[in-house]
């Protein structure tokens, strides 16, 4: 597949946001001419192109795969959106649609191509805050595919085990350390190290994933933005849940339901109307998420408080239950939206009781940030125990390789199918 045209509307909006202070209520021009990118001028704008086309795929990837991984429950289907009929299941229906596999390819095709345009036309690429931040945006679209697609495809390639992405992912965050270093770009240094202790924590690179992890400050926060532009700019997860038109998810008969109300913990507040009681399901009660209150709420990439759960399950892997425990409850000092009281503690008498406790943690402390299918994936083909989501109804627990890829890469047949989730029951 080839996405030049869409490089070039990317930049396009871009270029106007920078030339006109940030102010993307104004009309796309169109593509440009592809050489157009190489000029020294336009370098703050594909940079920008960038980081729209990579919030565009973590959007698409949040909403349809935050449904498979149970973060919230289906609430109404669309023709423009279209989730599969069934819900969660991530089968190769002709209706499940390919905008999370399209647009997250497209995004880490955007990254990678930035990356090599300033690499060829930048002299100063290796102290560059904008090598740095395409370097770290290549990292984390490859993580996004390593986490979320049921196999690897690069640019028309045959297909790679999933693991392909993730190893691409640490390299480009391993580059973007040093450009950031040199460029004196403290935050997109701290994000790479946080990024790249997430993959490596996902290769089994304990140690070296620990040693990411301890370069992070645990306030530290490094945030997708979204913008107003029109709704390919829009934190989908949002925009979907929020009335303006839509009700497409409900937060009702997910563990977060149950959860929020006996906690009442702020990171997974959710919210009812009495005037608009249901979703579009008129069988689903509407009781719509809090994390991103606005159109353009960011979205977290990396976060301090993650790099303290990397350290919890690398201690469990270790068989470090006492140490592991004291992480997790360690973030768990915020105060309840209901009664003014602090969040209980978790506690574990064993390892599997230690591991429940680290699984619920990361689906709170990740809610919605298009990381939890990524993780129930690894923990069921790793067989760690532990309770989580009853997953045996979901076909998968990744997307399969899109229609359109199919039907366009000859390396790949048309017999393909996704690997299924070992737990389905049918």
């Amino acid at each position: 597949m080839t996405y030049m045209s869409t490089t070039g509307r990317w930049f396009a909006v871009a270029l106007l946001a920078v030339g006109t202070g940030c102010d993307l209520e104004v009309s796309n021009p169109g593509p440009v001419q592809d050489d157009f990118l190489n000029d020294s001028g336009a370098h703050a704008a594909l940079v920008a192109g960038i980081e729209m086309s990579v919030a565009r795929g973590f959007s698409m990837v949040g909403f349809f795969g935050a449904d498979a991984a149970k973060e919230y429950t289906q609430g109404g289907r669309i023709h423009p959106i279209k989730l599969t009929p069934n819900p969660g299941q991530l089968d190769l229906d002709e209706q499940l649609p390919d905008n999370a596999w399209n647009d997250a390819h497209e995004a880490r095709w955007v990254a990678e191509d930035g990356v090599r345009r300033l690499m060829e036309n930048v002299s100063s690429f290796d102290s560059s805050p904008l090598a740095a931040r395409a370097l770290l945006y290549s990292g984390y679209t490859n993580r996004l595919l390593g986490e979320n697609m049921c196999d690897a495809v690069i640019d028309g390639d045959e297909m790679q085990d999933r693991t392909v992405h993730l190893e691409r992912a640490e390299s480009w965050f391993t580059d973007a350390i040093a450009v950031a270093e040199a460029a004196g770009e403290a935050d997109l240094v701290t994000a790479a190290y946080a990024g790249r202790a997430s993959v490596r924590l996902w290769l089994a690179k304990n140690d070296e994933a620990v040693a990411d992890a301890m370069q992070v400050p645990v306030d530290f926060e490094y945030r997708l933005e979204f913008g107003l532009a029109d709704d390919q700019h829009y934190n989908w997860i949002q925009y979907v849940s929020s009335n303006t038109p839509y009700r497409l998810h409900s937060v009702w008969n997910t563990y977060y339901e149950d959860y929020y109300l006996s906690t009442g913990d702020p990171r997974v507040a959710w919210g009812t109307d009495p005037d608009v009681p249901t979703a579009e399901f008129a069988y689903v009660p509407w009781y719509f998420q809090l994390k991103y209150p606005e159109l353009d709420s960011p979205m977290n990439l990396s976060s301090g408080r993650e790099m303290v759960l990397i350290r919890a399950e690398a201690a469990l892997r270790s068989g470090d239950r006492d140490g592991a425990m004291d992480l997790i409850n360690s973030l768990r000092t915020g105060i309840a939206d209901d009664t003014g009281t602090p969040i209980p503690l978790w506690t574990a008498s064993n390892a599997t009781e230690a591991w429940t406790a680290l699984k619920r943690e990361r689906g709170i402390e990740l809610w919605l940030e298009t990381r939890r299918l990524g993780d129930l994936w690894r923990w069921v083909e790793n067989d760690v125990p532990g309770e989580m989501e009853d997953v045996s109804d979901r076909i998968r627990l990744c997307f399969p390789v899109g229609r359109i890829e199919l039907e366009t890469n000859p390396n790949i047949p048309l017999d393909y199918r996704g690997p299924v989730n070992p737990l389905f029951t049918g």
